[in-house]
């Protein structure tokens, strides 16, 4: 089910594969929307995702943030996704911080039960 907080009034013309909480670690990242970090959905597999902030069109350090989130070549990495992972995000080898899922829209993602 899609979150009703998307609103293609407010929200860019494509399709998030999913809803994350976001919350960055570092100091020095503040972000704004179109953000593209990489995601370490699987132990041996980053991809890159492009982000949506959804409240105010950016986040900032240690306050946690709803976004959409689009990843990309999801075909790469099925069933890698459930509600509740805890998903490390990162720039180059640095770890920036963390995305809760909170909801999964893109079915190839979600994790067999």
């Amino acid at each position: 089910m899609k979150s009703n907080k998307f609103d293609r009034n407010e929200n860019p013309d494509w399709e998030p594969d999913a809803l994350v909480r976001v919350c960055f670690s570092s100091k020095d990242i503040s972000v704004k929307n179109g953000y593209r970090p990489h995601y370490k959905v699987k132990d041996d597999y980053l991809t890159t995702t492009l982000h949506w902030f959804i409240d105010e069109g950016f986040a900032e350090p240690k306050r946690p943030t709803l976004a959409f989130v689009k990843f990309i070549t999801p075909e790469a990495y099925p069933n890698c996704l459930e509600v509740g992972a805890n998903i490390e995000i990162l720039e180059g080898p640095r770890v920036v911080g963390h995305a809760e899922v909170q909801e999964i829209y893109n079915e190839q993602l979600r994790k067999n039960s």
